[in-house]
């Protein structure tokens, strides 16, 4: 490639998107006069040239401007990832490391830390799976599985495999997820790392409920976009109406479980019944010896699936 020949569109994203940490790296650097017209046309031309890699590597449809161009914001955003973990997001530090290394150095390092987030979530989509072999069974039946994690929680682990992010913020879970955006911060992979933590948590608390009741042959949950939602629930109700860690239930045991514990006044599950519900999944999880941040974390899903069990109470609530 001829020197300081540039993509247009290189420069359109430098001009553009200030938010990168790159971009404000190089205004700031060009205001300060640190950064040199001559270094700011071997920045483009290395950011090119890591565009054309992408490009050759990953795009299908050459003759597509916005393919193209996605792939050359992604060079950009690697490469501000990178800077910024190099400087620990200090702008004057940036200017000087940008000033002493060749761009493809940050580049390698952004890619590495999301191709590690990426890992992890793919990691999880095929570890937070609860499965118990049947004994005896055929050759050609598949254990049963089931996920810890949502079908909206399954869509952000699966847009973090394509290297975007469908949240703000990490969530005890996931009831909502917003469009996908491209991974561009430290912070935007923090939280994707701290939602994955949660999975992590989550799936501790499931592991340490008898999996051969969790399993029972004849119990039979509701289609439901959110199965370990419904499971907690299971138990919930059980532990109210009959003492016991089971997740049987019936109908009939719905509506006595509505007639006991919910308040119809205040459309809540009754304050006793719902203390008593947290005290004993922190004291049961205690008693088996699990970590205090998975006790913490499964009071908190509980009380997620008890608001969540409210609404479904509640005649004007979703059911």
């Amino acid at each position: 490639m001829t020197k300081n020949k540039k993509i247009p569109e290189t420069d359109a994203l430098i001009q553009y998107d200030n938010r990168l940490f790159f971009a404000q790296t190089l205004a700031i650097g060009q205001k300060t006069g640190e950064i040199t017209p001559e270094r700011i046309d071997e920045i483009h031309e290395d950011t090119a040239v890591l565009s054309h890699k992408l490009i050759t590597i990953k795009a299908e449809d050459f003759a597509s401007s916005t393919a193209i161009r996605n792939h050359i914001q992604e060079a950009f955003a690697l490469t501000s990832i990178g800077l910024e973990y190099g400087s620990k997001g200090d702008l004057e530090k940036s200017v000087l490391l940008l000033n002493k290394n060749r761009t493809i150095k940050f580049f390698q390092i952004g890619n590495t830390l999301v191709d590690g987030l990426v890992a992890r979530a793919q990691n999880t989509l095929e570890a937070a799976i609860l499965r118990v072999l049947e004994q005896p069974m055929p050759l050609n039946i598949a254990p049963k599985e089931i996920p810890v994690f949502n079908d909206w929680e399954r869509e952000f682990l699966e847009s973090i495999s394509g290297r975007k992010l469908v949240i703000d913020a990490a969530q005890v879970v996931l009831d909502h997820i917003s469009m996908p955006h491209p991974i561009t911060n430290l912070e935007e992979i923090a939280v994707a790392n701290r939602q994955l933590d949660n999975f992590d948590l989550r799936l501790c608390y499931f592991q340490a409920l008898p999996q051969e009741k969790v399993f029972a042959p004849d119990l039979l949950f509701q289609i439901s976009d959110d199965l370990p939602r419904q499971i907690t629930q299971a138990l919930m109700v059980n532990l109210i109406l009959y003492r016991k860690i089971d997740f049987q239930l019936t109908p009939e045991d719905w509506d006595t479980f509505d007639d006991i514990a919910y308040d119809p006044v205040v459309h809540a599950v009754k304050k006793e019944m719902r203390g008593k519900l947290l005290a004993w999944i922190g004291h049961y999880l205690n008693s088996l010896g699990q970590p205090e941040e998975v006790q913490k974390y499964a009071v908190k899903y509980w009380e997620y699936c008890l608001d969540r069990l409210e609404i479904e109470l509640n005649p004007g609530g979703a059911l």
